[in-house]
């Protein structure tokens, strides 16, 4: 049975405590590969908590690849490659963590009434920072790297959302995650090939061959990234999206996350993955999926991210956490840049994410993006076509697969259940090699995204889909 001393489980609720030792324990290797962990109901009354926790914290597990649910059997540990481990330690949580967990190509647009809340938020940060702040802060240039201020809410967000101990001064802020990407490239050489997952964001593709590289496409896995594939391809950078995979919306299991670091560190300083960690503060059930850099004791992973999700895109707000060696190679080589966001922003921004503003924002978001996911679950569920469609991946982001049996292509699925504010896309559409467009079970599946929706989009979108398959 497994022994835990709740008292040690300071501002951390129970059920996040009890996953985070469990998880630490499998880490380590005191529970290995394929042992049995102890029933829900045996483990809450062993514990003295309720069997609500202990579901919670196995889910959660679950979840991130750490154990396997077998039916009618158990939960039992997986497997992990070996590899260097930084652990996150268990810590107090602050205020802002105890409010909630906060937690496709572009960001979806939002809906008419989150757009309005959107620019209260944002020009009431401006007008805050403005009237509140000095002048010399708000516009002189900032330093190339971005405001110290605004690196600093930055880490100080990622160590209580994404599990990373960050140092402030290896932060870049830019404009957007193109911005960012491309200076990537600037930073590692050209002459490169970059590896991009299939199917994916073909945005990528265009982006490092616009930049002389070469790309190399990847196939995916239940687990993702295919290894066989990127051992055979050779790739020199991995670009991937770990936590919420576009368009599949698959997470990279924990074991297959190891596989990478140690695919990374086999030949250190010369193999680097990108993180990017898309959608990841939107996961609809359970904590957040934590961040690959935040298992990284390689010093491979390369983290970027963008606030745009929570703020709208048209605002532009990215950043990215580079290694030591690289933040070094960033001073003498690119430190020339001007940086490429208003002193004004990123002082609006420290301040929202200070002042917990931005996390109770978000918070409100993923609530509302709960209810328009259960209408949907709700309105296929009424449709009479369950024995045919489902919904696949739908607990993590802002969009899900639905898995439709049908003769109809992709392409005339989408085009008979499109509609005002609902245009699915054809999941195929997001390939780039042909043998990675169809699936091997022959479904049809269309990505759909619903950030922006309301009720009556989302039953119009059941009444058509049953219609195309009558």
């Amino acid at each position: 049975m497994l022994d835990y001393n709740l008292a040690e489980k300071g501002e951390l609720s129970l059920y996040e405590y009890l996953y985070r030792r469990i998880r630490d324990d499998i880490a380590a290797g005191v529970l290995e590969a394929g042992d049995r962990l102890p029933s829900k109901r045996s483990l809450a009354q062993h514990l003295g908590v309720s069997l609500v926790t202990v579901e919670g914290a196995y889910a959660q597990l679950v979840a991130e690849g750490y154990v396997r649910s077998r039916p009618r059997s158990g939960y039992f540990v997986n497997a992990l490659p070996g590899l260097p481990l930084r652990t996150a330690l268990v810590r107090k949580a602050s205020a802002a963590q105890r409010s909630e967990a906060l937690a496709l190509a572009e960001a979806a647009p939002a809906a008419s009434g989150e757009s309005r809340e959107l620019a209260r938020l944002w020009s009431r940060a401006l007008r805050d920072a403005l009237a509140g702040e000095s002048e010399s802060e708000l516009f002189l240039p900032a330093p190339p790297q971005g405001l110290p201020r605004l690196r600093a809410a930055i880490s100080d967000h990622l160590r209580q959302t994404r599990g990373m101990e960050v140092n402030p001064s290896r932060i870049v802020v830019g404009a957007g995650a193109q911005v960012l990407d491309n200076m990537i490239v600037q930073l590692l050489g050209h002459d490169l090939t970059y590896g991009v997952e299939d199917p994916g964001y073909l945005r990528l593709t265009r982006l490092y061959r616009a930049s002389g590289a070469q790309v190399a496409h990847i196939g995916l896995d239940d687990e993702g990234v295919r290894m066989d594939e990127l051992a055979a391809s050779r790739p020199d950078v991995m670009h991937l999206m770990p936590s919420h995979q576009f368009p599949t919306g698959r997470v990279t299991s924990i074991a297959r996350r190891y596989e990478l670091l140690g695919w990374a560190c086999a030949e250190a300083g010369s193999r680097w993955i990108i993180e990017d960690d898309y959608d990841c503060e939107f996961r609809l059930a359970g904590r957040p999926v934590p961040a690959l850099a935040s298992i990284d004791a390689t010093g491979s992973v390369i983290y970027t991210n963008t606030l745009s999700k929570g703020l709208g895109a048209a605002l532009r707000l990215a950043y990215m956490v580079l290694p030591g060696p690289l933040m070094e190679r960033y001073g003498t080589e690119l430190g020339f840049y001007s940086t490429t966001v208003s002193s004004v922003q990123q002082v609006a921004l420290a301040r929202l994410l200070e002042s917990g503003a931005y996390e109770r924002h978000v918070a409100r978001m993923r609530k509302r993006y709960r209810e328009l996911r259960d209408e949907f679950a709700e309105v296929l569920a009424e449709s009479g076509l369950t024995d045919r469609v489902r919904m696949e991946e739908a607990d993590s982001g802002l969009h899900f697969v639905l898995a439709v049996e049908t003769p109809l292509s992709e392409e005339e699925l989408v085009a008979r259940v499109a509609g005002p504010g609902l245009s699915p896309m054809p999941l195929s559409s997001c390939a780039y090699l042909p043998k990675n467009r169809t699936a091997p079970d022959g479904l049809a599946r269309l990505v759909v995204q619903y950030g922006s929706l309301d009720s009556e989009a989302i039953s119009a979108f059941g009444a058509e889909l049953s219609r195309a398959l009558a």
